[in-house]
């Protein structure tokens, strides 16, 4: 068998070359960090909903996506009136134009969450789970107001699963859902306590569930093998009620699971296995709201494979 000898002069060529590559790839696809913050908690007059204290949860977040290699124009913010349902969906738009392979991608939503009727028969209770921008009502109204401005959980898989197949599998998402979809929607008992939802579902009078589709049954996060993982962060459990932290230090309220997030992972590393990342944040804000004797179940979701969960780097 003939070797093939590569003589210096050669070597410097294929070199030269290869360097060439890796930057012009670079250059085509440079990885970065972009991250969308939604937060609505001033809804308009007559809308139904209580108000909030989501936008104070800004104050968290910038400044950790910052300290994760988040830079300022790469952070959309969408803020109270801003925050309608054509502004969010245009956001998301924006977000996939401008990702390339690669990107680490972070969605927050700080705002009112409500169980709504199934659409689709997508759903073993017949209720699609749904975040609430500004512009959406609380109360159903036939022929009025029927929930096309809320952002259902059906309509943000498209959304997240676009920008995903984006950045592909080298890529990476986090999403933090700080809202409920039940619960009381105003402030309960001598300490304020603010929730972030209703125990309202929103549907029309004499709703009956559609018959569940079992092909269209899914699971939470779906995957394939041409998608960037994702990471689900969320408050409480679908029948749970979310509270607001109070912060005595600052006298400030924020979402719970934004403090959470914000205070414990704030100098812990990026990557963890799927246990690691239960003992740190999900044990420990237990911890934190078993103080408080709130009975919500905050947890996580992840299709990261071989159990290593990638947040950003």
């Amino acid at each position: 068998m003939q070797l093939l000898t590569i003589n210096e002069p050669q070597m410097k060529t294929y070199l030269l070359i290869l360097f060439c590559f890796l930057t012009y790839s670079s250059f085509i696809y440079p990885q970065a960090h972009r991250a969308l913050f939604v937060a609505v908690g001033e809804y308009p007059e007559g809308s139904g909903w209580a108000e909030i204290h989501a936008a104070n949860d800004r104050e968290l977040i910038v400044p950790f996506l910052q300290k994760n290699k988040f830079t300022s124009q790469n952070i959309q913010l969408l803020l109270n009136e801003k925050a309608t349902k054509a502004n969010i969906v245009a956001a998301f738009n924006k977000l996939r134009i401008q990702s390339s392979p690669g990107d680490y991608i972070y969605i927050h939503f700080s705002c009112h969450g409500q169980q709504m009727a199934d659409d689709n028969g997508d759903e073993a209770d017949g209720l699609d789970e749904a975040l609430i921008p500004y512009n959406a009502q609380r109360r159903y109204n036939k022929g009025v107001y029927e929930g096309q401005n809320h952002l259902r959980d059906d309509e943000l898989e498209t959304l997240l699963n676009a920008i995903r197949s984006k950045i592909g599998v080298s890529g990476s998402m986090v999403v933090v859902l700080d809202a409920c979809h039940s619960g009381t929607g105003t402030r309960e008992g001598d300490d304020e306590e603010f929730i972030r939802g209703t125990s309202y579902v929103f549907t029309p009078d004499n709703y009956t569930p559609p018959t569940a589709n079992k092909s269209a049954l899914k699971t939470r996060l779906s995957q394939h093998s041409q998608m960037a993982p994702l990471t689900v962060f969320s408050a409480c459990k679908d029948n749970e009620k979310n509270y607001e932290y109070y912060d005595e230090k600052v006298q400030k309220h924020y979402g719970s699971l934004t403090y959470a997030l914000c205070r414990i992972l704030d100098n812990n590393p990026a990557t963890y296995t799927s246990t690691q990342l239960n003992d740190i944040l999900i044990n420990k804000m237990k911890i934190m709201f078993a103080k408080k004797r709130w009975t919500q179940t905050p947890f996580f979701e992840s299709t990261h494979p071989n159990n290593s969960i990638k947040l950003w780097k």
